[in-house]
């Protein structure tokens, strides 16, 4: 497994890596819905089939936070350099996600610049999606994140 560090100069924009993926489980969506957003389609299994979901639903916390556990997960071993979340722009539940499904993370290298105030860093903003076993789309975000430089392209600039 490659462990070497990955800084803001080795991210290219357009470059598409493929992120983990996760098993959704009835158990959980009740478990964090219970907690999260006890809503009935969320939490009750006969009321979720009643419901205009037709069956057991993850709450929009419990997506995000599965897209938050799968997302770094792109960089296969790579020490990842960020040095801070900036924050998430254009969170979209585009379809339901009911229990059993399977989800995947891709994730998009849509922005990447150097500070123009400190050059030691810059911002990357990644474009995730989260793909259920059907290819459909079921959630997108961006998130901007503060990224270290690579020292040694840095002493070579000065």
């Amino acid at each position: 497994m490659d462990k070497r560090p990955f800084y803001l100069d080795d991210h290219v924009v357009g470059e598409s890596v493929q992120c983990g993926s996760y098993d959704v489980t009835a158990d959980e969506i009740i478990e964090f819905a219970s907690k999260w957003d006890p809503q009935p389609w969320h939490i009750d299994e006969e009321q979720a089939r009643a419901s205009f979901f037709g069956g057991l639903t993850a709450c929009s916390a419990h997506i995000f936070s599965i897209y938050c556990i799968t997302s770094p997960q792109w960089q296969n071993g790579a020490v990842q350099q960020a040095m801070a979340s900036l924050g998430f722009d254009e969170l979209r539940m585009l379809k339901p996600v009911y229990a059993g499904d399977r989800l995947r993370c891709v994730t998009n290298f849509d922005t990447v610049r150097v500070s123009s105030s400190k050059p030691d860093r810059g911002i990357v903003v990644y474009a995730s999606e989260l793909i259920n076993q059907n290819d459909e789309i079921v959630f997108t975000a961006k998130c901007s994140t503060l990224m270290a430089r690579d020292p040694g392209l840095l002493s070579e600039e000065q």
